[in-house]
C-alpha cells in the first residue's frame, strides 16, 4: 500500500476548520448466519439522531449474503453493498469500505453490533469540540448468554469490549479505538494511508494476529501529531456469545495479543509503542490484582473473585508467553531477510 504523503502542517490546515456535513458508516461481514445480527446494527445506523449518509457493507466472498443483503434494502438510498474476493480479511474489506465512502468521517462498526442512537451525534460533537483526526468511543456488552463469573472487567479486551483502565472517564486522547467504535476524517487516510493488510483477523478467524488498530493509531500520532480521541459518551454496543468465553478460546487470543505485541514493537521500536501496554500493567500490579486477591479473603463472592483472579493472572500470563515467542519468531525472521510480518 503507498499512502498519499504530503506536509504534515499542510495536513493540519486541511483539518482545521472544515466543517464535518456527512458520514459513512462501514461494517465487514462474511458469515452468512450473523445476518440477523447485521440487520440489527444496520437498523440502529438507520434510527441514529443524527443522519448517517452512507452505510457500506463489505462482504467478504459471500455473494448469496450479498445479493440478499441488498434485495433486503433495495429501497434505502444510502445503503451500499459491496461483494468481495473470497478470503480479503477485514483490514483490506475495511480498506475497499474506506475507498468506496464518501463522507467527511468514516466511522467503523462490527456485524454483531448496536449503535447508541446518539453515536454519530457524539462523534461529530467531539470532532468540532477538539478537532481531532480520529474520535473512537466506549464499547459495551451484551451478553447472549449469562454475564460471565469468570471474566474480570479487565480483561474484557479479549471480548470486544472496553476494559476497567482503558481511559479515563473524559474525552482524552488515546493510542488507538477498537474496531467495533472507531472513526477517522477521510483526510487522515489521504495523509497516512490505509490500514496495514498484513495485520488483523484473516477470512473466517483462522488467524488471531490482530494489531491494524494499534498500528493505523501510531502512524497517525507520527504523522498528524496528533492521536485518537476518546469520548466515553460515544457508545456501541457488542453482543458477545459464549463461545468468545470460554478459557480456551481467551488464552488462545492472549497469547496471539502478546504475538501481536511484539510485532507493534517490531514496525516501531520506540519506547511509545506498547505505552498502553505498560500502562495497564502498572494498572494490574499496583490496584487490580491486590483489589481482587483481597476479595477472596474479605468478600461476599470469595469463589468467583478467586475465579477471576485465576483467569487474570493466566491471560496476563499468556499474553507474556505469545509476546516472547513473537519477538523470538519475529528476530529469526528478520536475520533471515525474510518478512516480519
Amino acid at each position: 500500500m503507498n499512502p498519499t504523503h504530503s506536509k504534515q502542517d499542510g495536513q493540519q490546515r486541511t483539518f482545521k476548520g472544515r466543517k464535518l456535513s456527512s458520514v459513512s458508516v462501514v461494517i465487514c461481514t462474511y458469515n452468512p448466519a450473523n445476518y440477523l445480527n447485521l440487520k440489527d446494527v444496520i437498523y440502529s445506523l438507520i434510527q441514529q439522531s443524527h443522519k448517517v449518509d452512507e452505510i457500506i457493507v463489505v462482504v467478504d466472498g459471500e455473494q448469496t449474503l450479498g445479493d440478499k443483503i441488498t434485495l433486503e434494502y433495495d429501497c434505502r438510498k444510502e445503503m451500499k453493498v459491496i461483494v468481495t474476493q473470497q478470503g480479503v480479511g477485514v483490514t483490506r474489506a475495511r480498506n475497499i469500505g474506506i475507498r468506496a465512502a464518501t463522507g467527511d468521517v468514516i466511522a467503523f462498526t462490527d456485524d454483531d453490533a448496536l449503535a447508541d442512537k446518539r453515536w454519530i451525534a457524539r462523534l461529530l460533537a467531539t470532532y468540532q469540540s477538539t478537532n481531532a483526526p480520529a474520535v473512537g468511543g466506549k464499547i459495551l456488552p451484551i451478553w447472549l448468554s449469562a454475564e460471565p463469573e469468570h471474566l474480570p472487567e479487565e480483561l474484557y479486551w479479549l471480548v470486544g469490549v472496553t476494559h476497567a483502565g482503558f481511559a479515563e472517564e473524559k474525552i482524552t486522547e488515546v493510542r488507538d479505538a477498537f474496531g467495533p467504535n472507531m472513526s477517522f476524517k477521510r483526510q487522515v487516510f489521504e495523509a497516512v494511508g490505509y490500514f496495514n493488510e498484513k495485520l488483523g483477523f484473516n477470512s473466517h478467524r483462522t488467524s488471531y494476529i490482530q494489531g491494524e488498530e494499534p498500528e493505523f493509531g501510531l502512524r497517525v500520532k507520527n504523522k498528524l501529531g496528533r492521536g485518537v480521541i476518546y469520548d466515553p459518551e460515544a457508545i456501541v454496543y457488542h453482543k458477545v456469545s459464549p463461545s468468545k468465553l470460554k478459557m480456551g478460546t481467551l488464552i488462545k487470543r492472549s497469547f496471539y495479543q502478546g504475538y501481536t505485541k511484539a510485532l507493534i514493537q517490531k514496525l516501531f521500536p520506540s519506547t511509545e509503542s506498547l505505552e498502553t501496554e505498560k500502562s495497564y500493567l502498572r494498572g494490574l500490579a499496583l490496584r487490580a490484582i491486590p483489589r481482587r486477591v483481597k476479595t477472596i479473603f474479605s468478600g461476599p463472592n470469595r469463589f468467583s473473585g478467586a475465579k477471576q483472579v485465576s483467569v487474570l493472572l493466566l491471560c496476563v500470563g499468556a499474553v507474556g508467553i505469545g509476546f516472547i515467542y513473537g519477538n523470538c519468531k519475529l528476530g529469526v525472521s528478520a536475520r533471515g531477510n525474510a518478512n516480519v510480518i
